[in-house]
């Protein structure tokens, strides 16, 4: 590979890593539930539109991966193009180089230095393959940091809808009772001198944050008198049927999978506090979340008991997604080659023995049938729903791409060859001449 490729594709590299630290990376967790929109990249602000416009977010996914995919099939066709155009070479110049090996076999530098020599001469590089390649992965990762981020916006989005749900039931069944009449007053009095003159942006978050006191002092004052203890109990029972009712109607459920922002696993249907790789406190501060942790696990509680899948109705999805996910992953790469091999020539083997290229390529063909599905699985078992349904998409269109330009890449290919094989011809013609 010459230096100047080897230039560019450390340039590509450099800004795909930057590229995917902007857009996935959050340089400071949210105070409490203020300005939740500040947590979103420029794919997760993206993805967010396009969900408003769709409706559902498994399907924003697939719209989205097929959005992708078209964008990008310029670039698909370039890749298989090139990749198609650097074997038919390599067959050509296979007698070439087993060549070179035989008679520089003890000098492996000088064997290497011929062979780059011919390399350039046939222009054949690594250049034409591994830069769509690399764009391709740097795609890939962007993707998964935007939805990623925007999975955990949602989730965060989901539970302050859901505190504000509980808490406001709460307050309406306390008012209910006479005993309460004072409490309820002062909480509209300090509520009301909070809100005024305040930001719409952080009005939300102010008012949940006196409603969380309001409520709680409510139930400390059922703790100290037991005939207020009735009324307690009945607001608490109340609010949590409200916020299941309210994650019932709200929920992003997409086919078999009840939650899209948790796996398609044994998972639950709401991720705990403080792990998974959907925490909720990758987005909010924790020790700015005063009384947070007893309110998430109050909201989660009731949140369980809307039920799922497998143990005691509280799975998320069926294993589906990720199983899909590993197996086109497979595919999609076992189709690539069995394409490519049936137009190898037919030959037996020992009739043109393979160039140490040609074994490093197969050896690397079967490593990467091995680690990509091992790769899928980890994306699918750990990370969201709606990421597994943008791999098990992006696969399933890959497949389809490689079956589709088959023909157009050969006739592409071999039109170029043919040419370049006149343009020499005339070139020897004039030189005789």
């Amino acid at each position: 590979m010459s230096k100047k490729i080897q230039s560019v594709l450390t340039v590509i590299v450099l800004l795909s890593v930057c590229l995917v630290l902007f857009t996935s990376c959050q340089a400071t967790k949210l105070d409490f539930f203020s300005n939740i929109e500040d947590s979103l990249g420029v794919v997760g602000k993206l993805v967010r539109w396009m969900h408003s416009w769709i409706g559902n977010y498994g399907w924003t996914v697939v719209v989205f991966t097929v959005f992708l995919k078209v964008l990008m099939l310029p670039l698909d066709f370039w890749q298989r193009y090139a990749s198609r155009k650097m074997s038919l070479n390599m067959q050509k110049m296979q007698p070439l180089l087993a060549e070179i090996d035989k008679r520089y076999g003890a000098n492996s530098q000088r064997a290497q230095e011929e062979k780059s020599k011919l390399y350039q001469k046939q222009g054949t590089g690594l250049g034409a393959t591994c830069l769509p390649m690399i764009v391709s992965m740097a795609i890939f990762f962007v993707m998964f940091g935007g939805l990623r981020e925007y999975s955990n916006y949602s989730s965060v989005m989901m539970m302050k809808e859901l505190s504000h749900t509980y808490f406001d039931t709460c307050i309406t069944e306390f008012s209910n009772d006479s005993n309460y009449s004072a409490d309820i007053a002062d909480y509209n009095a300090k509520l009301e001198a909070a809100l005024k003159d305040v930001d719409n942006d952080v009005e939300g978050n102010i008012a949940l944050r006196i409603k969380m006191e309001c409520v709680t002092a409510m139930v400390r004052k059922a703790d100290d008198d037991a005939s207020f203890k009735a009324t307690a109990e009945a607001a608490t029972a109340a609010a949590r049927k409200a916020v299941q009712d309210k994650y019932t109607a709200d929920k992003e459920s997409w086919l078999w999978i009840q939650n899209v922002w948790q796996p398609d696993t044994w998972e639950p249907i709401m991720a705990s506090y403080d792990t998974g790789m959907n925490s909720f406190t990758t987005v909010v501060n924790k020790d700015t979340f005063t009384g947070g942790k007893t309110l998430y696990n109050t909201i989660r509680d009731a949140v369980l008991e809307v039920g799922g899948y497998g143990n005691n109705g509280s799975w998320n999805g069926l294993l589906i997604l990720p199983i899909l996910s590993i197996v086109l992953s497979f595919l999609s790469m076992f189709i690539s080659q069995k394409l490519e091999a049936k137009h190898r020539p037919d030959q037996p083997e020992q009739a043109q023995p393979q160039t140490e290229e040609q074994k490093q390529q197969q050896a690397s063909n079967k490593m990467m049938m091995i680690i990509m599905p091992l790769m899928m699985a980890y994306f699918g078992f750990l990370y969201t729903g709606a990421f597994a349904i943008y791999m098990v998409a992006n696969y399933a269109i890959s497949i389809l791409s490689t079956i589709a330009l088959r023909a157009p890449v050969e006739k592409a290919v071999l039109k170029k060859l043919q040419e370049q094989e006149e343009k020499d011809n005339s070139g020897k013609a004039s030189y005789m001449r």
